[in-house]
Order: structure tokens, then sequence, then C-alpha cells
């Protein structure tokens, strides 16, 4: 949900501001970039919903992206749809032809624009298992109070994103719950790991948090009674986890694959001001989970445009993925100030054990929501925007989005331009940092080279103040 988003700003460790070496690996190009979202499918609302009139009509955030590896050609999106106090509901956007071309579906009795009750859907994710099966995850509540009380919803598609099945509520209606993400098992045919945080959105101490989990062994038809990931002292909250599926191999405690799983997840402590990014371990695919260990610390704070008094985006939330080899990737906002700042990467070769700060992409200028994908020969592709074209005193707030990759694990990387420029000051809602969403996609395709999808603002948006685009990108 937005409302949590302020809190973990600047969240994750401060120690990978480096400068990037130059690769030795060829350049990568951007080889195709489309408009994948199009026209509202709602252009009159959902008549019923309450709070629909504050719904931005064409406007999308918040997007994530999957490929199924049983047909890696079937490129599988989401994103919030009309978003405002959440969104009319979020929309699938399915590719079966490499992302060339796109059709939408809806989840039906999500909200009350496909036949259900709820107001609004956010935070929604996708992942898609061994045996093609699509798995959503997300959030639908109710706008008639604040902070407004939603539940954790999941659903799941078998032909690939085209139809879906009606969700099942995974949680009670509660105005606590946040960031529910979810991923499949790339071995376990029919298993899904699901995560989602609690904490109390008035800010009363103590705020009661816990990273939360349930898994699906039956292809989401039934759901595990939630466990406990992490529970944070009273001053402080986890938010955004992210569930890794780590390859088979011994990763220590005499344990092995694939029931070893990794959640990477971001903390704020109120009361000392520091957040930071942490990792947890389960042996038993995800009963009972290991103590978190720290990735890295760094001050909670909020930045401005200094121009327009704009709050910057910068959500705190870490992008993850795990390399055929094992090797663990998270990428995280590092900002120094409104001006300046890098996306960090920290890498774990021991199963999320320890973790070190890889070479971060020389990025100098204020940097955001960064997404990271590791691909089958182990390169490492990762998008993010940042203000570097800028410029002080003008009319705009100017970002752009770029993509790096690396063939050494994160020593070097080279950079390509991936879209912009765009203007987030006309984004909707550009005073609270949430002009693009909390978070971006990107995904390894077949072969060698990356999908991204990513919310870009006007002039590049047609259909309304966002769209969401499809980039793909590769060698040569």
């Amino acid at each position: 949900m937005l409302a949590g988003a302020v809190l973990v700003a600047g969240c994750p460790g401060s120690a990978a501001a480096g400068v990037a070496q130059h690769a030795t690996a060829g350049p990568y190009r951007v080889k195709d970039l489309r408009v994948l979202s199009g026209p509202s499918p709602f252009p009159t609302g959902c008549p019923g919903a309450v709070a629909d009139a504050e719904k931005v009509t064409g406007g999308e955030i918040e997007p994530a992206i999957t490929v199924n590896p049983a047909n890696p050609r079937n490129i599988v999106g989401v994103w919030q749809q009309d978003f405002g106090f959440g969104a009319r509901t979020d929309l699938i956007g399915a590719s079966f032809d490499g992302g060339r071309r796109w059709i939408h579906a809806t989840i039906p009795g999500l909200t009350r624009c496909t036949g259900g009750t709820a107001d609004f859907a956010s935070d929604p994710w996708v992942s898609a298992g061994v045996d093609g099966a699509i798995y959503f995850a997300g959030s639908a509540g109710s706008a008639a109070s604040e902070p407004p009380p939603i539940a954790v919803v999941a659903s799941r598609s078998r032909d690939g994103g085209r139809s879906w099945a009606p969700p099942t509520t995974l949680t009670p209606l509660d105005p606590n719950l946040d960031t529910p993400a979810i991923t499949a098992s790339p071995v376990l045919p029919g298993h899904a790991y699901l995560s989602w945080a609690t904490w109390d959105h008035l800010y009363n101490f103590p705020l009661n948090s816990a990273l939360r989990f349930s898994r699906t062994t039956d292809g989401g038809a039934t759901w595990s009674p939630e466990a406990l990931i992490d529970q944070p002292g009273p001053t402080a909250l986890d938010v955004a986890g992210r569930i890794l599926v780590l390859p088979d191999r011994d990763w220590g405690h005499h344990r092995r694959g694939p029931g070893v799983l990794l959640a990477v997840f971001a903390r704020a402590d109120l009361a000392t001001g520091m957040g930071g990014l942490f990792a947890a371990r389960s042996l038993d695919e995800g009963r009972t989970w290991l103590p978190p260990v720290q990735i890295g610390s760094q001050p909670v704070a909020t930045y401005f445009d200094p121009d327009s008094g704009l709050e910057l985006p910068n959500a705190g939330f870490p992008s993850t993925a795990v390399a055929p080899d094992g090797t663990g990737y998270v990428a995280f906002e590092a900002p120094l100030s409104a001006s300046s700042g890098a996306i960090g990467v920290a890498r774990s070769r021991d199963g999320g054990r320890s973790w070190t700060q890889a070479t971060s992409p020389g990025v100098g200028a204020f940097a955001f929501e960064p997404a990271i994908a590791v691909d089958a020969h182990g390169t490492v592709g990762l998008t993010f925007y940042d203000f570097r074209n800028d410029r002080l005193g003008d009319a705009s707030l100017t970002a752009d989005s770029w993509f790096v990759h690396s063939t050494d694990r994160g020593a070097s990387w080279q950079e390509t331009h991936l879209a912009g420029p765009i203007d987030l000051r006309g984004a909707p809602f550009a005073e609270t940092g949430h002009e693009l969403g909390e978070y971006q996609g990107t995904a390894a395709l077949h072969g060698r080279g990356f999908g991204a999808i990513l919310t870009l603002a006007r002039p590049l948006a047609r259909d309304g103040t966002t769209d969401i685009f499809f980039a793909r990108i590769g060698p040569g």
C-alpha cells in the first residue's frame, strides 16, 4: 500500500556508493520499447466503489513482470490501473511472442470493477512456476475508512495469463497489512510462496510489526496457515518482503534446496531513525525461519525537489534475484541528498548467511526504484530511474530510466539509456513521491537479454498521465 512508502525512504545499506569500473563485455541496447497498458478499460469509472472519483482514469503505476519457464515467449505483467486511493483494479498484460504483442486480462472479483466488492486494489505482483502456472498476489480493500482495511489476495492462471481464477483471500480485512509479494517455485510444480507485512499505519507504539509468510503446494487451491518470518522491536517496522528460492546445493545445516528459501526485507526503526535491509533463511520451505542477518543500514530520510518542494520517489524497497549458481543479489536505493546518490547492489554466495557490497553502478545523481534480474548465463541486469538530466530552475522534474548489466557479479557495469526524459511534476500525487508507484520490474529473457516493465509519465505517456511500457534489452 502507498501509505507505508515514505517510512523506509533511504533504508538500504550505505556502504554501496562506489564508482563502477568499465565492463569488458559488449554493450546491450534497447531493441524494443512499446506501450503495454493502453487506454483505461474503465473510462466511466466503477459505479458503487467508494472514492472512485479520486481515481485517475488512464493513470497506471507500479508494474511487476515474470517470464514463463515452461514457455519463455510467454511474458506476463501486472500493474495498478486508474490509481488514486488504491487503483480501480490490478490489470494483467500477457504476451505469447516475446513481448511484441500483448493482450489484457482482469482477475474476476478482485474489485467492484471486475465483479467483486473491494473498492480498490494495490501492490500487484506476478510470478511464473516451473509448470507454467502464473501466480498473482496483491491487496484489495475498502476505502470507507482511513487507514483503509485491506486483505491479502492471490490468484492463478493456467493459460499463460489469458484468464484467471477468482481471488483467494489469505487474510481478514486489516488496516495494518502491507506490501504482499509472491514467488513461484522454479523447481517444484504447484508450489508458490507469499509474504506480507503488518504494522500500525497510525504510528502508535508499539507498532506491532511483523513479516508473515504462507505457501501453496497445490497450485493455489489452498494456502498454509501464516508463519512468522520476522518481528522487529516495538518502534520498528518490516516491509517489502521478497522471497528467493535457492537452487539445490548444500547451504549449510546439512540441508539442501529446493526447500531453502531466503526472505529479503526492509526495516525502519522510527525511534533511532535508522533503516536497514535484512535477509532471513528458511531450511524447510517456509515452515520456520532463522533469525535475520543485516545486509546494510542507512538513516531514514525523505528528500524533496529543491525547485518545487515535491517529495522525491524513494520507497526504499529492495529488488532481489538469484543466479543459477545460487548467488543472491539485492538492489536498493542509496541516496545521499536530493541531488546525489547511487543504486546499491549487495550479493551473497553462501545462501544469504553473509553479504558483501558489489560495486555500485556509477550514477551520482539521485536514483530510485531499481529492479534486478539474472539470466541463465549469470549476467546481472538492473534498471532504475535517476535525475541526472534534471536542471534546477526549470519548470520540470526530469527523470530518465537506465539499464546496466554486469558479467562479473557486479564488479563492473555497462550502462544503456532505457527511456526518457519524462516529467514527474505533471504526474498525479507528485507531492507524495508516488508518481510512478513504489517498484518496477525486470526479468531475464530466454537466452541472453532482459525484459523491463516500467512506468513512464508525459511526454512519453500516451493514454493519460502515465503509461506502462515494456522494453526488450539485449546484446549487440
